[in-house]
């Protein structure tokens, strides 16, 4: 299987992955899921804009009565934790992505590369109120819901608290934005470093996932993966060799080599371009600090 053979996120609405489990591409920004058992829902992120939370839930009331149960939140950024509040369940996540969100105004104000470049949505989010995780956990946290064992592993890199909601027995994994499909990552709070470890994990025969859930883009496979990685590594290069001049470093000479790895349209080509120039230039500065701390 490659991501190819799941189809575009724009044709396929939700996927059924296995018995209960279900996963939904259609969504612009992120990808979500939810797990469906006689005990209730378990969210796994939420969309990012009201209309799209509402599609959603009723969604999820086609596929059952029963209520929503919990909340995951696989990392802290704005554009998968903003639908928290339409969920009316507690949230779940690790205790860095905790701190994280209680670091942010109570109160969503929208500006910058929030929320990408689709300006109307910054009407709808405004005023929207941040809800925090309830249930945190530091390493690993197993649920068993409804004969459904879930492992939720923190694997950071892509962020401080990251985690990947795993189910073993069904070989299938929700990646968050550790793993992108045809969109480039993020890269302003990276490690990059930890995040090729978790990839490399992620890649290997004995880690049982045959479905992966990306944070954008299309279902894909193990061979997908090797797209994000490709990039991580040359923009690891790229962030050792502007780090090491002494002049100011500019990364914008950078930035088309790393657009390269993704189909990028031209209406995203300067959003997108930003924001892997946004992050080159923080963990450029990291870099010269010397400790790697954001």
């Amino acid at each position: 299987m490659t991501q190819s053979s799941w189809g575009a996120p724009t044709k396929q609405l939700m996927h059924k992955l296995a018995s209960g489990i279900y996963a939904e591409t259609s969504f612009k920004g992120v990808n979500v899921g939810a797990v469906v058992t006689k005990d209730g829902i378990i969210c796994i992120d939420t969309p990012t804009s009201p209309a799209d939370c509402r599609k959603w839930r009723l969604k999820l009331t086609q596929l059952s009565q029963q209520p929503i149960r919990f909340v995951i939140n696989s990392d802290h950024h704005r554009d998968r934790v903003l639908g928290n509040q339409w969920f009316e369940a507690p949230v779940v996540a690790h205790e860095l992505t905790a701190e994280r969100i209680r670091a942010y105004p109570e109160v969503h104000r929208v500006g910058g590369d929030e929320i990408g470049n689709d300006f109307e949505l910054a009407d709808e989010l405004a005023g929207v109120r941040l809800v925090p995780p309830q249930l945190t956990f530091g390493e690993r946290l197993t649920l068993i819901k409804g004969g459904h064992e879930i492992h939720l592993i923190h694997m950071p890199g892509s962020a401080p608290g990251a985690i990947w909601v795993h189910f073993p027995g069904a070989r299938i994994v929700f990646t968050g934005d550790a793993v992108v499909v045809n969109t480039a990552p993020f890269l302003a709070e990276a490690d990059i470093d930890a995040w090729l470890e978790s990839l490399a994990v992620l890649r290997k025969p004995r880690f049982p996932a045959d479905v992966i859930v990306p944070g954008r883009g299309p279902l894909t496979d193990k061979e997908g993966v090797k797209a994000t990685m490709d990039f991580l590594k040359t923009a690891r290069r790229k962030i050792v060799r502007l780090a090491s001049r002494r002049a100011p470093a500019d990364s914008a000479g950078a930035v088309p080599e790393l657009l390269e790895f993704f189909p990028v349209s031209e209406a995203n080509r300067e959003h997108l371009a930003r924001r892997v120039k946004t992050g080159l230039d923080r963990l450029v500065e990291s870099a010269r600090g010397g400790n790697g701390d954001e």
